[in-house]
């Protein structure tokens, strides 16, 4: 699916969302985030959406288990996963310092919120701009770069956690 009719078709779920969200956690701004969120999540799994009528439905879903895993985590920490590693080629003490690196990435991207790791993939790897990622989320411009500062703090940060522990 195209980005433009994805925005066209979800442009009239929005309010219903927003609607099922501040039914959910009774505010309104956690509500907005969640919305975004399910827009996020929704846009990632676009390739499994083949039609529109689907995407209601879809969304509906997403929203409700966004809303709830919100209350669920005001209460309960978040765990990081272990990650695989792949071998590289090299000496054994460049590829053993490689996958150090990279299994610490892997659980500093993964202790980050789905938002924050979903901003980062439409940006950095469908290499989005703001503009487009502003669009398929209902935002703005500057509340899409205010997210992605705070996604990247948050990365730099579990990063430096991580990085301590291991050292």
């Amino acid at each position: 699916m195209e980005i433009e009719t994805f925005i066209q078709s979800v442009a009239h779920l929005r309010e219903d969302l927003l609607r099922q969200a501040t039914h959910y956690l009774g505010n309104a701004d956690d509500a907005e985030d969640a919305v975004q969120e399910t827009l996020l999540k929704l846009w990632v799994a676009i390739d499994r959406v083949a039609d529109t009528s689907k995407m209601r439905n879809m969304s509906t879903v997403i929203c409700r288990n966004v809303s709830l895993n919100m209350l669920r985590a005001a209460s309960h920490p978040l765990s990081i996963e272990s990650a695989r590693t792949v071998a590289t080629p090299g000496n054994p003490h460049e590829r053993l310092e490689q996958r150090e690196s990279r299994l610490q990435l892997r659980q500093s991207i993964r202790a980050l919120t789905d938002k924050q790791r979903a901003i980062i993939r439409m940006r950095n790897v469908e290499n989005m701009s703001y503009a487009r990622i502003a669009q398929v989320i209902g935002t703005s411009e500057s509340s899409v770069r205010g997210m992605m500062s705070k996604a990247r703090h948050a990365l730099l940060e579990n990063m430096k956690k991580n990085q301590d522990y291991e050292g």
